[in-house]
């Protein structure tokens, strides 16, 4: 609801705006406006909103926080008339356009605040009414530098309007109008932060979905496991049937066709398909895990949206808003494995080996750290170092229980691992991908706790 011309008239009567010196001038947001006034033994704040919805001026006591860099025109105005006397202020009429007349030296210059719901406008002119520039330039009505700015005085007000009462209990009408739209604006501002909010569980949510659907194709494509090691057990059973050289064997018992590599022995085509079995199991297995995890993930998000209604806490709407760009997105490095947040702190775990050599050559640094399990196959866990920080104890045994979970020690639940830099690992010459002998290590014994690792996926 914006402000009447009776209402504006009000609020003038109210502030001794007349001989009053603008010291200083404020933008708090894209459409709040500040102006700091003093007179001998009297200094006031005004503020000026031309949101669309909440369109107003009155007397302001509270303190805003100004934007990190004043905008175009703030700053233009602040040159101009920072300083200014204010020789007279008046509505014209009832247009809802306040006219305020400045004077600062040899400047004569005329400020236009015009409070109208389509067309908001501070217009600032010179004396002859020559605009020199405003808060929104609107070249179809002719509101650029340059340009006359003639606003028309007066118009029949409309039948039956009157200004709101002043309730009981408040000093002035301003002190009114600052208590009812810092309300308005503060219930305005939640649920626009509920929408980002949503919003951006929402993308998350989206995201998940892919991710799951990708997953579940590649889990189909490693369905072959058992038809690559029934073929090996057929080759291996029926060596004496197979000469070097042919191209194909067929099994009469099934009579299923098997093919062969001309170049290899029975055997060695038998231990080509054994491989291709391994590597679909392991394929399977962690292809497995992530689906649990986004499955996971996709539950806590769903929780999230459920129960965003209920959240009151702003900050809290925040962390689940996406974050505004403020400039150019730089590409984004797709970091493989699993990722995970502790205390500040990024935690990495590369499930393969194809993962751990990636991770080593191209996104973990020298002051990173390494963890792993003690005579265990496992993965590899990377602590990312924030320059001059120290790794604090919890977020140490955050990465030791992953290192645990995701190795061949689970199942025991305890076990002995070794951590050091990153810069202390020695890969060794004509070593396997991934494989890597740490230095100057250090000890660190885990006893696997359900709780850290529920917290660090997210599980409520």
């Amino acid at each position: 609801m914006s402000l009447n011309w009776l209402e504006i008239n009000r609020v003038l009567e109210e502030l001794p705006l007349e001989g009053a010196f603008l010291q200083n001038i404020r933008q708090s947001s894209y459409s709040h406006l500040i102006f700091e006034f003093h007179r001998p033994g009297r200094s006031f704040n005004l503020l000026i909103s031309l949101d669309r919805n909440t369109l107003r001026l009155h007397k302001f006591t509270g303190r805003e926080p100004s934007l990190p860099k004043p905008p175009r025109f703030t700053s233009y105005m602040r040159s101009r008339i920072k300083g200014a006397r204010v020789l007279k202020a008046e509505q014209l009429g009832c247009d809802r356009i306040v006219r305020l007349d400045l004077k600062k030296g040899d400047n004569y210059d005329i400020l236009y605040i015009r409070l109208w719901g389509g067309a908001s406008n501070l217009i600032l002119c010179t004396s002859d009414n020559r605009i020199l520039d405003a808060f929104s330039r609107r070249p179809a009505r002719k509101e650029v530098p340059g340009e006359l700015y003639l606003p028309e005085e007066g118009g029949k007000p409309k039948k039956n309007l009157e200004a709101r009462p002043l309730p009981e209990g408040f000093e002035s009408y301003s002190a009114y109008l600052q208590e009812f739209y810092a309300g308005r604006e503060e219930t305005e501002d939640m649920d626009r932060l509920r929408e980002r909010a949503r919003k951006g569980l929402q993308i998350r949510e989206n995201a998940v979905c892919v991710c799951l659907k990708n997953l579940e194709e590649r889990l189909a494509s490693y369905a072959d496991e058992e038809i690559y090691r029934n073929r090996a057990d057929i080759l291996m059973s029926c060596l004496h049937l197979i000469k070097k050289g042919e191209t194909s064997f067929t099994d009469e018992a099934s009579g299923e066709k098997i093919s062969l590599d001309s170049r290899k022995t029975a055997v060695e085509n038998a231990q080509d398909l054994y491989k291709k079995a391994s590597k679909a199991s392991r394929g399977r297995e962690l292809v497995e895990e992530e689906v649990q995890n986004q499955r996971l993930k996709l539950k806590s998000i769903e929780q999230k949206l459920a129960g965003l209604d209920e959240i009151s806490d702003p900050e809290e709407l925040k962390e689940l808003a996406p974050r505004e760009q403020t400039q150019e997105k730089k590409p984004v490095k797709t970091v493989p494995g699993l990722q995970f947040e502790s205390g500040g702190f990024t935690l990495i775990v590369g499930r393969s080996a194809k993962e751990n050599e990636e991770l080593l050559s191209r996104h973990v640094r020298g002051n990173d750290y390494w963890l792993h399990t003690r005579d265990y196959p496992g993965a590899y866990v990377f602590v990312r170092r924030p320059k001059g920080k120290t790794i604090p104890l919890e977020v140490l045994l955050d990465a030791g229980n992953l290192a645990l979970f995701y190795s061949k020690a689970k199942a025991s639940g305890v076990a002995d691992l070794y951590y050091t830099q990153v810069k202390y690992l020695r890969k060794p010459r004509e070593g396997k991908r991934g494989l890597v002998l740490p230095t100057q290590e250090k000890n660190l014994h885990i006893k696997l706790e359900e709780e850290r690792i529920s917290r660090l996926k997210g599980i409520t």
